[in-house]
């Protein structure tokens, strides 16, 4: 199953970044006499979520658009992230604009595909 807050979202969609994410955080700094100052942490949440419904695999019907939109919609607002075994709390990524995109499948059409950016906070 694969739900975002109260909205199903289709199975063929895809988790497109979701071996992308590095969990380590590295700073690298060097000295006046050249020499490397390394910060190294783990990170933990604030992993990028980047699902997508492909014209070829997955497609959004208008009601479900119109839902998802409504979600992004609320400031600061969280919500639960089903992606089959995985359970997430999330936020839509508004920090780098569009947070969700939906393009009708052609002009005219109920049908979207989308891309929806989250941020991982649990």
């Amino acid at each position: 199953m694969k739900q975002l807050g109260p909205i199903l979202l289709p199975a063929g969609m895809v988790w497109s970044d979701r071996h992308d994410v590095a969990c380590v955080e590295q700073t690298v700094v060097r000295t006046l006499g050249g020499r490397p100052v390394i910060w190294v942490n783990p990170l933990r949440g604030g992993m990028p979520i980047t699902l997508v419904a492909q014209s070829d695999a997955a497609w959004l019907d208008r009601s479900t658009v119109e839902a998802l939109v409504l979600l992004a919609a609320q400031p600061g607002a969280s919500h639960p992230l089903i992606w089959d075994q995985w359970h997430f709390t999330v936020l839509f990524r508004h920090d780098t604009p569009p947070a969700m995109t939906a393009v009708p499948i052609w002009p005219g059409h109920d049908r979207f595909t989308a891309t929806i950016r989250l941020l991982r906070i649990d």
